[in-house]
């Protein structure tokens, strides 16, 4: 994600992409709860075979989308990942689901292909990444400003290409839209919020990731875009002083009805620090915890102890 133009602040880091994806692919990312629970983590794992536009992948045993939404919620990105440690009625998994490429209006929708091996009953949801690639040559080559943006053209192709995604994914009562957003992409991925909630049942809900700029004073979101808006409070970039410094006094506002929940990283301790020593986290409803690194029990336990135990 970015802000402005000239801002490119809290898009994720290499890490956060750091499995399989298209050749020469550059990124810009980008890539939020309370919570005060003792977590007990003891319920043993199991596989199922899914499938995506062709391309097998391991999810649990699907299960009904239910109304209960844990308070806590780890990010599964692009590699393999064994969440079977977790206990899903206090935890929940938004797990990368697919690519979305766009270069004017042409548009290629990579699927996941990591395994994902989650507990029966996890409260899952897929998240889409959508790249727009700006100029000539290979995807990711050029990303120049003045490059054209994307075409309208292209919106409603992904919001359709979305939703026939997730048919073939575990039911969910929710969809996550991950995108970066320069100032002259903005009405692009408005287009696009709108075509999917035209798209989608009426009871699924939209939650999108956001710069923390976005939630201060850079407000460009409206009202039915999304039910939920998460602050990407990690990777932020060389405004980071400043949005620290801002979220001490300021409270995060989408300046819409959707609800706003927290997103960190769990190997941003520095970051974090800062997050928690504000107590930013009892802000929240929901926090979003992304890990460069495979998530494992050791992982999980030292971040949510440091998040939830100051």
């Amino acid at each position: 994600m970015n802000t402005s133009g000239a801002s490119a602040t809290n898009r994720i880091s290499a890490a956060r992409k750091s499995g399989a994806r298209a050749a020469g692919a550059e990124r810009k990312f980008v890539s939020p709860f309370y919570a005060t629970l003792i977590f007990s983590l003891f319920l043993p794992g199991v596989m199922l075979a899914g499938k995506v536009a062709g391309l097998h992948h391991i999810f649990a045993p699907a299960v009904s989308a239910t109304t209960h939404v844990p308070s806590v919620n780890l990010w599964a990105w692009e590699r393999d990942e064994d969440l079977s440690f977790i206990d899903p009625s206090k935890v929940g998994v938004s797990y990368f689901a697919g690519m979305i490429y766009v270069r004017g209006a042409s548009t290629e929708f990579r699927p996941r292909t990591q395994k994902l091996k989650l507990p029966a009953g996890v409260h899952s949801v897929p998240v889409f990444r959508i790249e727009t690639l700006r100029g000539e040559g290979l995807p990711g080559s050029v990303s120049t400003s003045d490059a054209r943006p994307p075409e309208f053209a292209a919106a409603d192709y992904i919001a359709k290409s979305i939703v026939k995604a997730i048919k073939s994914l575990p039911p969910s009562d929710t969809v996550q839209i991950d995108f970066d957003a320069l100032a002259d992409e903005r009405p692009f991925y408005r287009t696009i919020l709108k075509k999917l909630r035209q798209e989608l049942p009426p009871e699924r809900r939209i939650s999108i990731t956001a710069l923390g700029s976005w939630l201060l004073s850079d407000k460009w979101l409206q009202d039915g875009d999304a039910d939920e808006v998460i602050a990407m409070m990690f990777s932020i970039g060389a405004d980071r002083k400043n949005i620290l410094q801002r979220v001490q006094s300021q409270r995060l506002d989408s300046g819409t009805n959707a609800q706003v929940s927290l997103g960190i990283s769990a190997n941003e301790s520095l970051t974090n620090k800062a997050l928690f020593a504000a107590h930013l986290q009892n802000q929240f409803d929901k926090i979003y915890i992304f890990n460069s690194r495979p998530w494992n029990r050791d992982r999980f336990d030292a971040i949510t102890k440091e998040a939830f135990q100051k």
